[in-house]
């Protein structure tokens, strides 16, 4: 099964083809280093892996529909939905910080550790992050928005004696308020990219979805944002 993925939901934008788990080919590219339209850039790439492909078929689409970059999940979700209306190819949408989660919990080394929560997360600006939390059994409660001190205080009042992974691109932002604070020793922060969304982690968070026919209604399919967009919230004064 030849599947396409598509992530935008961070300042990298990154395509993938997979066959099932499988890369077959990868393209990631900050926008900061696109001088014209990063959206033309990326829609280009993709026709290009049509053009390249040998028999062009792709089975399904595997798009990360946030939390995220407001404008750049709308980037994505307009390239998956013109591939619905052109090729008829079925989209299936994952949540960015389920994406983040799986990247660490599907490791083979932590695979018999019991305990373990895992909590993604992802800058939200203004001082925010989007979290979220993940035991090996799935999700646990609803995605959050906070700054780095309501998120300590969080954990410290819910999961005193877990042991707490956090990953993602929000760390950097986590690392900076906690140096000056006491944060108990079982709470480990891990700086790394290979934690960071990707178009190909993507597509290995949706595959059991899609290899049970489960995708969106690209009707219905709108960018996951959490928090309200700066306009909305200056209209809401």
């Amino acid at each position: 099964m030849k599947i396409l993925g598509i992530d935008t939901s961070t300042s990298f934008f990154s395509v993938c083809i997979c066959d099932d788990n499988e890369i077959l080919y990868e393209l990631r590219s900050e926008r900061g280093f696109i001088k014209n339209s990063s959206a033309a850039n990326l829609f280009d790439t993709v026709q290009e892996l049509f053009n390249n492909m040998e028999d062009g078929n792709i089975d399904a689409i595997a798009l990360s529909i946030g939390p995220g970059m407001f404008t750049s999940l709308r980037v994505g979700l307009a390239l998956a939905k013109g591939l619905y209306i052109s090729k008829h190819i079925p989209i299936c949408g994952v949540n960015t910080l389920e994406v983040i989660a799986w990247s660490y919990l599907s490791l083979d080394f932590i695979k018999n550790e019991k305990g373990i929560i895992c909590v993604p997360v992802m800058e939200a600006f203004q001082g925010e992050l989007f979290v979220a939390f993940f035991s090996r059994k799935g999700k646990i409660g609803q995605d959050m928005v906070c700054n780095p001190e309501e998120l300590l205080n969080f954990i410290n009042q819910k999961y005193k004696n877990k042991k707490m992974i956090i990953i993602g691109p929000g760390v950097k932002i986590l690392k900076e308020y906690w140096l000056i604070k006491n944060v108990k020793k079982s709470l480990q922060i891990i700086e790394s990219y290979l934690f960071y969304p990707s178009s190909s982690k993507v597509v290995y968070a949706a595959l059991p979805k899609i290899k049970k026919g489960h995708f969106d209604d690209p009707e219905l399919l709108e960018p996951y944002y959490i928090k309200k967009t700066s306009a909305e919230m200056k209209r809401g004064k």
